[in-house]
């Protein structure tokens, strides 16, 4: 029997193994798997033809590049006395192993022992991207309709973990609340600990591979930019510039982005996280554009600043502000240097300019992204009283932002590596206020 089937066999157990609590709290949904079962036992379910299919390899990286960062994931789980690290952050799962799916809405895990070959287990159908992205062949799949759950469960229990000191993601948006005290209840005798930020930590310093692929972003998120600003007329709506946006970074080369492209007008720029709506652009508008390229799921990003004239003058002091407060923290960016400290810089730049600048962070962690978010912010950003240290090869998305409530939000950003000795400004687009 071979691996695949040996862990989707042992998924249909019987219900004792479960444990007396779980059956008391899920009546109705035990109901409807102990028929299932009855009818499934006989024989376990498979994708038709996935164990012999051939699927030639798209690895983005080297296996020894994906080597490397599992030996060094291994040592933070190795510090946390983890003796497996049970992976559902989708960005986590894409670093260490290749695996590459839009569908991560679905259950999925990657379990990394300290010692041994990883595993996957992921949902029927997605079995063919592990195939096709991972360099780890080693996986296991369920059946729409199985529970997840109980798959991962058995696994772990197969492979001895039964009793173990076993690490998740606390902080994963994909393992939810239910689901951890669900599975304490199929594994009573293991002792969960949180395992979150051991992949991140690894993931905050970039290899020349990682950095070129945000390169090549860097160059589409330019395309996009240009394409965006001289989309701007009056006469043109938010949806125009946004389509001729997209339009332009898809030929480019870029994947689908973590954020959709902001593109705002008006009072409406605003507005936090603004998207297209419609609205036509009128003479004197203030227009709000920030955008993203995205390669291989490594993004780079921009935000430039626009208006249709006449200019206004409040429009363009602010602009000034916002540029000259990017250019001061940009100047003070060096290793070893804490981030907050370079925080503090910009925070009095724009207070100086007479605008509060005291309430948001300017700038965080980029890199890897799915939707919804194109950053790494969770991981790493500059914002007052951070004192992690600056590191070569760090990436980062710097807005400076301006902003008057109920009047224009007016900035201007970067996508920069943290160099040997200051900072290299991954991006390339003047600076200024377009007039239109």
């Amino acid at each position: 029997m071979g691996a695949d089937q040996h862990y989707n066999a042992g998924f249909l157990h019987k219900e004792a193994d479960l444990g007396e609590d779980y059956l008391a709290r899920n009546d109705s949904l035990l109901l409807v798997q102990r028929v299932t079962r009855l009818l499934l036992r006989r024989a376990p379910m498979k994708v038709s033809g996935i164990n012999s299919v051939t699927v030639e390899k798209d690895l983005a990286f080297t296996v020894s590049e994906y080597q490397s960062r599992l030996k060094a994931v291994r040592e933070g789980i190795a510090a946390r006395q983890f003796d497996v690290l049970v992976v559902t952050i989708p960005e986590n799962m894409l670093y260490l192993s290749g695996y590459n799916t839009l569908g991560y809405a679905s259950s999925q895990y990657l379990l990394i022992p300290l010692e041994g070959q990883p595993l996957h287990i992921t949902r029927g159908i997605e079995e063919v991207n592990v195939r096709a992205y991972s360099w780890i062949d080693n996986s296991a799949s369920y059946m729409d309709h199985e529970v997840p759950l109980e798959l991962l469960a058995q696994t772990l229990r197969n492979l001895g973990y039964s009793k173990s000191k076993i690490g998740f993601e606390k902080k994963s948006w994909f393992f939810s609340i239910a689901d951890y005290e669900a599975l304490k209840l199929l594994l009573p005798d293991v002792r969960f600990e949180d395992g979150s930020m051991i992949v991140e930590t690894v993931r905050m310093v970039k290899s020349d591979a990682e950095l070129d692929y945000i390169r090549q972003a860097a160059r589409i998120a330019e395309a996009g930019i240009e394409a965006g600003i001289n989309q701007i007329r009056a006469g043109v709506n938010e949806n125009e510039i946004a389509a001729e946006i997209q339009r332009v970074v898809t030929l480019k080369g870029s994947e689908y982005p973590g954020y959709p492209p902001f593109v705002t007008s008006g009072v409406r720029t605003s507005y936090a996280h603004g998207t297209w709506s419609g609205r036509v652009i009128e003479k004197g508008d203030p227009v709000f554009l920030e955008l993203s390229g995205t390669v291989r799921r490594y993004s780079a990003a921009i935000m430039r600043a626009s208006v249709v004239s006449p200019v206004n003058r409040e429009l363009e002091k602010m602009e000034d502000v916002s540029r000259r407060a990017l250019e001061n923290m940009l100047a003070g960016i060096r290793p070893d240097r804490p981030l907050g400290e370079v925080w503090d810089i910009w925070s009095k730049t724009v207070n100086d300019g007479g605008y509060e600048g005291r309430f948001k962070r300017t700038g965080y962690s980029i890199g890897i992204s799915y939707p919804p978010d194109w950053g790494e912010g969770h991981i790493l950003s500059f914002k007052r009283g951070e004192t992690r240290l600056l590191r070569a090869n760090m990436t980062f998305h710097i807005p400076s932002m301006v902003k008057a409530f109920g009047f224009a939000d007016v900035g201007t950003s970067e996508t920069i590596r943290v160099s040997d000795t200051g900072c290299e400004i991954m991006t390339n687009f003047k600076r200024q206020l377009y007039v239109r």
